[in-house]
């Protein structure tokens, strides 16, 4: 990154970076959707809740996520080859906890037996009732520290329907945007 700043004719800065508490403290307060990452099939099926998404470009439609090689679901995603990111209702809280690991004795699979999964084209999970579920099949991966940046092409959108309102999380709380 720094190469690119000075090749652009911006003389580079050298800094430090910020302390992690203070750059955590300061994240509390970009609010964003909550969604379901979810990836596998049948067999075998791996989600996480998450707000690190992003849209890249709409033609073709690219999508991109950011997932902790340390979790499942990240194994899960590079070797099925596929993800979809679940847009979360304000009244599905409960899906967001579940696959946020805050429900005691919840984990792996057990995380599915809320809420109404499908199948898509790939064979990712699909929640029916979320706002939105897109549907990616992976184009690359990017690693970024202890994170992987996965870009997916989206070859699925299903749940366009109006709804009330989006789940949103903001100063580590989950808010209802109506």
């Amino acid at each position: 990154m720094l190469n690119a700043i000075q090749s652009s004719g911006v003389p580079g800065v050298i800094a430090p970076p910020v302390a992690t508490a203070d750059f955590c403290k300061g994240m509390r307060h970009l609010a964003g959707a909550c969604v379901v990452i979810a990836s596998g099939s049948d067999s075998e099926r791996a989600g996480l809740t998450a707000t690190a998404v992003c849209s890249i470009t709409a033609n073709p439609p690219r999508l991109l996520i950011c997932v902790n090689r340390n979790v499942r679901a990240h194994e899960v995603i590079q070797r099925s080859g596929a993800f979809s990111i679940n847009v979360l209702a304000h009244d599905q809280e409960f899906i967001a906890k579940r696959f946020a690991g805050m429900v005691e004795g919840v984990s792996g699979e057990a995380r599915f037996a809320e809420g109404c999964w499908e199948s898509g084209v790939t064979g990712v999970p699909l929640l029916k009732d979320a706002l939105v579920s897109f549907e990616c099949r992976l184009e690359q991966v990017i690693p970024a520290s202890t994170h992987d940046m996965f870009i997916g092409e989206v070859v699925g959108v299903r749940g366009l329907q109006e709804q009330d309102g989006a789940l949103m999380y903001f100063n580590s709380r989950f808010a209802a945007l109506k």
